[in-house]
């Protein structure tokens, strides 16, 4: 394994780094302006996707859970997407002091809609690297996120 103080390590671990943020700076705008094509946002569809694919409604914790943002933050991104009718809060059955929040027909309507769409966009970025290449960059950034948490 290279070490730390080797220049060629030095310069393969920077050319990388920056290689992967100018990606990550592609790929977010190449999907803000694929999802405001249809009124959304990453965190607008992340949220509306895992309420679609909940089937019921999510209390307002399990949610902010699955999009890992906080509870101050999920409770803002609810009201937004209230506001565009596309979620409603309602007393939860079972415990009166918990709000359930459920998809509108019409963001279940965009779901319906959307997904195809959005899973041919995702094709279409990913179309350069082959399949062996996905696996082997899906690998790779496995490696790179567990020993960022190692530490």
């Amino acid at each position: 394994m290279a070490e730390n103080g080797d220049p060629v390590n030095r310069y393969l671990a920077t050319r990388s780094l920056m290689e992967m943020t100018q990606t990550w700076d592609a790929l977010e705008d190449a999907f803000a302006v694929h999802f405001a094509r249809y009124g959304l946002s990453w965190p607008k569809f992340n949220a509306l996707v895992q309420l679609y694919l909940a089937g019921g409604g999510l209390i307002q914790a399990e949610l902010s859970t699955k999009v890992l943002v906080s509870s101050a933050n999920v409770t803002g991104l609810i009201e937004r997407l209230e506001k565009d009718d596309l979620v409603f809060r309602e007393d939860d059955p079972s415990d009166r002091r918990v709000l359930r929040v459920y998809l509108t027909d019409k963001a279940r309507w965009l779901m319906e809609y959307f997904l195809p769409i959005h899973t041919a966009f995702i094709g279409k970025v990913m179309s350069a690297p082959s399949n062996q290449e996905k696996e082997i960059l899906t690998e790779l950034l496995g490696k790179l996120k567990a020993g960022l948490e190692s530490d």
